[in-house]
């Protein structure tokens, strides 16, 4: 009979002891793990601020109020859409605000508010005003809202073009440097005109700034002839909102 020169454990104590003592090392060093982690992310850099993050984004330079000062051939174009010569002579005589602004879901919105002068019943100078209102998506046929002097139903598409330059025609053949046509910021609404009432002339209405003065806006209207087109331009003014000054008195 031999003795072992060590005891021997029979229960298997002492391996599973070592096993639970390794298993409770893990759990501790994971433990730890998730600890530092959460210090890193509660110990964040700051990070830089700056004010001007803050600003709004600018306007469209073709949104805003403006005031007609000017027109040419506006009677023609009127007449040519079949308006009498009344009603012409109220048109040219009355005050017109054009309001154009892109609202958040990207749509134009186009507000036309005509101040005709007249006299009431009475002999009474009367000037009233006449609200136009539309919205246009660019790229989508819309059926558009005319003045009631505008016998025409139409339904017109609105088109939106950047400022770009693009290259003229060459002064001879060969092969020189071609002098570069600059095309301001603007929007075209073109008209197409229903076949079946009276009037059925298409037209086009072409939105854009003055080159020399960014505050007038240039309305261009075309409108299609029996023998050739007839192009009117009116001009309007940018209207700029004046502040309210407050006054407070002491008593």
């Amino acid at each position: 009979m031999t003795s072992p020169d060590m005891p021997h454990c029979l229960t298997g104590c002492a391996h599973t002891y070592k096993e639970a003592r390794e298993v409770q090392k893990e759990r501790e060093k994971g433990r730890n793990e998730d600890e530092n982690s959460m210090k890193s992310r509660r110990e964040r850099k700051p990070r830089s601020f700056c004010l001007s993050n803050l600003r709004p984004a600018l306007p469209d330079p073709l949104e805003g109020t403006f005031r007609q000062f000017q027109s040419n051939d506006y009677e023609k174009y009127l007449e040519t859409l079949g308006v009498g010569p009344m009603i012409i002579s109220m048109v040219i005589r009355a005050n017109m605000v054009l309001k154009i602004n892109q609202e958040i879901d990207k749509r134009w919105k186009f507000v036309y508010e005509t101040s005709i002068k007249a006299k009431s019943m009475r002999g009474f100078s009367t000037n009233t005003p006449k609200l136009v209102e539309n919205k246009f998506v660019v790229g989508e046929a819309t059926a558009e809202l005319l003045d009631d002097w505008d016998q025409r139903l139409v339904e017109s598409v609105l088109e939106s073009y950047e400022e770009m330059e693009t290259p003229s025609k060459t002064c001879c053949q060969i092969s020189c440097p071609a002098v570069c046509e600059e095309h301001h910021r603007r929007l075209v609404l073109i008209q197409t005109a229903r076949t079946d009432q009276k009037i059925t002339h298409d037209s086009t209405i072409v939105y854009e700034l003055d080159k020399e003065d960014p505050d007038v806006m240039v309305v261009t209207s075309r409108v299609g002839g029996e023998l050739e087109d007839v192009v009117a331009i009116r001009r309007f003014r940018r209207q700029r909102e004046q502040e309210n000054e407050r006054r407070i008195s002491v008593i």
